[in-house]
């Protein structure tokens, strides 16, 4: 087996970095609150590179 075999979650791993611990997903909530803070900050982004006042827009 190879590093790039390992996906991190298995019982028997020989890598002393692989981690046996169950895989954990992020709840919906917490995905959707992850989606809103990247999509305001990519807008923010946007407003910085054409010159929009943030405080005058509502996001």
């Amino acid at each position: 087996m190879y590093a790039v075999d390992c996906n991190g979650h298995c019982d028997d791993c020989s890598f002393t970095w692989c981690s046996t611990a169950p895989a954990t997903r992020p709840s919906k909530a917490q995905q959707r609150k992850g989606w809103r803070q990247d999509a305001v900050e990519e807008l923010d982004d946007l407003a910085d590179l054409y010159g929009i006042d943030t405080g005058r827009v509502r996001l």
